[in-house]
């Protein structure tokens, strides 16, 4: 029953996406290991969740985070993630699954007061304006000095270049590039960049 389920959803997805032109998708690597047919130049589900755990592994095994202490957790804040592709992009996808991977390994955590272009979760402030009203018990209310600042900054780039190929078709090529910036000195304690490319007709599309 299970294998007909998913059957049915692949036939139903291929007759949506029938006019689009199948393409080679690699892994943008030297190698261009063939990961399947892509029915679009786009970017999809599992190319977040590649770039995201790729870059997981690569800051939990960096020197400058390896020997991190249980208990000492360093404080995330998210910077800013360009999204310099003309297609629309929510970030927060890659950045979401690469700071829930850092705090389940026990040597990070997350603030939503900070972040950049405003607080991921405003509660922290709008408490605080609780102050003074007499319909709250005032020793409910988060005092003064109690928010925590972040010690590094999470930002980076997804950047788009379409290459026009000998053979007339189009690679589109994808780089996730994302560094870690310690806000106390400015320097860059990591950063690491993926590619993804995918391969296909002038007729395909990027959505």
């Amino acid at each position: 029953m299970k294998k007909t389920k998913i059957l049915t959803a692949f036939l139903a997805g291929s007759l949506f996406l029938g006019g689009c032109v199948q393409s080679t998708y690699t892994d943008g690597k030297a190698s261009q290991v063939k990961k399947g047919d892509a029915l679009t130049l786009g970017l999809d589900r599992e190319d977040f969740e590649n770039a995201a755990e790729t870059m997981i592994n690569s800051m939990l095994s960096d020197p400058a985070f390896a020997n991190i202490k249980p208990g000492t957790r360093k404080v995330i804040a998210i910077g800013r993630v360009i999204n310099d592709t003309p297609q629309r992009i929510d970030t927060e996808k890659l950045t979401a699954k690469i700071t829930t991977a850092l705090r389940k390994s026990g040597k990070f955590v997350l603030t939503s007061a900070v972040a950049a272009g405003g607080a991921l979760d405003s509660m922290s402030e709008d408490v605080r304006e609780l102050r003074d009203n007499d319909e709250f018990n005032q020793n409910t209310i988060a005092k003064k000095g109690t928010l925590v600042s972040p010690d590094f900054s999470l930002a980076g780039k997804i950047r788009q270049d379409n290459v026009k190929l000998s053979n007339g078709k189009i690679q589109v090529e994808y780089f996730f590039l994302l560094r870690l910036t310690d806000l106390n000195s400015g320097l860059v304690y990591w950063e690491d960049e993926q590619t993804i490319d995918k391969t296909g007709s002038s007729k395909s599309v990027t959505w």
